[in-house]
């Protein structure tokens, strides 16, 4: 049977990150859910993602900006360009990482 992520988290299986979860970003992630996310995007070809890369937007590797825009949309004004990209901006200082090009 499987196990859900709160789950696992409760049992110390999955390690969050605080800080990733923090910002606005990271907030509006763990309210709607990775899970959530993947399926809104899944009607356009072109925005498909998977979990895995949600997960790496929360570890601060921004999403690209048509996938950027349509997060937005689909958080009906709760989150900005500005937000998401504050988020990586913000994680990757914390990280101890450049920022430079990737």
């Amino acid at each position: 049977m499987a196990m859900f992520r709160n789950e696992a988290l409760a049992r110390g299986r999955f390690k969050r990150d605080p800080d990733r979860w923090q910002t606005e970003f990271g907030r509006w992630v763990a309210d709607i859910g990775v899970p959530r996310i993947v399926a809104g995007l899944a009607h356009d070809p072109n925005l498909r993602v998977t979990n895995q890369a949600v997960y790496e937007w929360l570890q601060g590797h921004a999403p690209q900006p048509a996938r950027a825009m349509a997060l937005v949309e689909m958080s009906q004004g709760r989150l900005t360009l500005d937000a998401i990209y504050q988020h990586s901006r913000q994680i990757r200082q914390g990280d101890g990482d450049s920022g430079g090009p990737r």
